[in-house]
């Protein structure tokens, strides 16, 4: 049995090892699940999108609260070319659900809506956002 001198020491050079290797395999592989180099933390945010829902009346609101959608065009959001020289961040599996969920829940809407990629550009001062509405696709839907 360890003596209470030995245990601690033994268990905190056991969790340094673990911990570099986890560093060491996470560098090597980069985004293979479970290793993660985390880079999303590596660069300051300078801005956050989503896509969503315009109505006629200005109001954004989530894809999913929208069904039966009818568009004018072919339904790829995940691939959508950015509008201006400003790129702003995305997260590619969230833009795939909102285009999955397009594509699953197709009639014949009434509403006039648009499909917008909403931009928050962050500022330095916190607190304060600029919003822009990059429009996609103009659809009709119907709200449930």
């Amino acid at each position: 049995m360890d003596s209470p001198q030995h245990s601690l020491p033994s268990r905190v050079v056991f969790g340094v090892l673990v911990l570099v290797s986890y560093v060491a395999i996470a560098g090597t592989v980069q985004q293979l699940y479970p290793f993660s180099v985390f880079d999303m933390y590596a660069h300051p945010a300078t801005s956050a999108s989503r896509i969503a829902v315009r109505d006629a009346a200005g109001v954004v609101s989530e894809v999913s609260a929208w069904t039966d959608w009818q568009c004018d065009g072919p339904i790829a959001l995940a691939v959508a070319p950015d509008h201006d020289e400003r790129s702003p961040y995305s997260i590619p599996y969230r833009d795939r659900e909102a285009q999955e969920w397009l594509s699953a829940h197709r009639g014949a809407g009434a509403q006039a809506v648009a499909i917008v990629r909403h931009i928050w550009w962050l500022q330095p001062q916190p607190g304060q956002a600029e919003i822009e509405d990059r429009v996609l696709l103009h659809c009709k839907a119907r709200r449930p």
